[in-house]
């Protein structure tokens, strides 16, 4: 059965039937709008929009839900928050078969039930090619905004950068790869418990889905502070630099600039969590350290309507 045949109150019959429900609704799916009760506290909100073309190199609907929720669940642990509920509106062809819809929504609340979050509603509608857009809401541990690196703060990260991006060059050139790789593009994941540790005592946070580069230059530039990170402790995978030189790809690019990893730069004075990368000075800037050379990192990564 194909989405046309099903049509929409079908599709959302399925969805309801697939996704679990929060005790805190007092409105189910089909309700006009979610109903729900919070917390008293501090949340935090993220939207999202993406297609197939811009954002997903697979068909298989079970990987796109999971990287549509680790994509906007790493712009909330990124902020000291952690999921709670999942607004998403979907368009696609109606030629899509309904099991799509099907093994869609089962990936994403089998993800989101990691975190003990819940999809609250959304919308379903007929398009020319498969569009999302998501808001995802977040209950904050503890605010960290760019702005708040200070002094004395370590930069952490939450995993290995460079993966994605040599996944992504290694699924358009239909080169092979090793499987971290093309997970870390197809199914990126985020350690959750060693995010919230880190969050505990962390100053500062971001999601460098744009470049490791770009977004340590954001920090800077917004807190006020210089960045100095050492090339010798950036966790890249052991088979990186051979995938790099039998390629004829430039490592510092891939790790560097290219983005997509779905990871997390803290700044925090606690060094037991996280993997530490450099250190927040006074000044102004982002510098790499490499082989006792002292360089400055420029502010470069992908840009919607810019990158390709």
């Amino acid at each position: 059965m194909n989405l046309s045949q099903a049509g929409e109150r079908k599709i959302i019959e399925k969805i309801r039937g697939i996704v679990r429900r929060d005790p805190g609704m007092l409105a189910d799916l089909e309700d006009d709008a979610a109903i729900f009760e919070l917390d008293a506290g501090k949340y935090a909100v993220t939207t999202d929009m993406g297609h197939a073309e811009t954002h997903f190199l697979t068909d298989d609907p079970a990987k796109i839900g999971k990287k549509i929720v680790t994509s906007n669940a790493t712009d909330l642990l990124a902020k000291g928050a952690v999921p709670k509920y999942m607004l998403i509106s979907i368009g696609m062809p109606e030629s899509y078969p309904l099991g799509f819809v099907e093994k869609l929504y089962e990936a994403m609340d089998s993800e989101l039930k990691k975190y003990g979050a819940h999809i609250i509603g959304g919308d379903t509608n007929k398009s020319g090619g498969f569009v999302y857009s998501v808001t995802m809401i977040g209950k904050v541990m503890r605010p960290l905004p760019r702005n708040g690196a200070k002094a004395g703060d370590l930069v952490v990260l939450t995993g290995q950068i460079g993966n994605s991006a040599a996944g992504y060059i290694a699924l358009k050139r239909k080169i092979e790869a090793e499987p971290d790789f093309i997970d870390a593009q197809l199914e990126p994941e985020i350690d959750i418990g060693l995010c919230r540790k880190i969050i505990e005592s962390a100053n500062c946070g971001i999601d460098i889905s744009d470049g490791l580069a770009f977004e340590l230059n954001e920090i800077a530039r917004l807190s006020g502070k210089l960045i100095e990170v050492s090339w010798e402790k950036l966790p890249v995978h052991p088979k990186m630099r051979d995938f790099c030189m039998k390629n004829d790809l430039d490592i510092r690019d891939i790790v560097l600039h290219h983005g997509e990893d779905y990871q997390i730069a803290y700044t925090t004075p606690k060094k037991s969590d996280g993997i530490v990368i450099g250190e927040v000075r006074e000044g102004s800037g982002v510098y790499l350290l490499k082989e006792g050379k002292r360089e400055k990192l420029e502010q470069r990564g992908y840009e919607h309507f810019k990158s390709n």
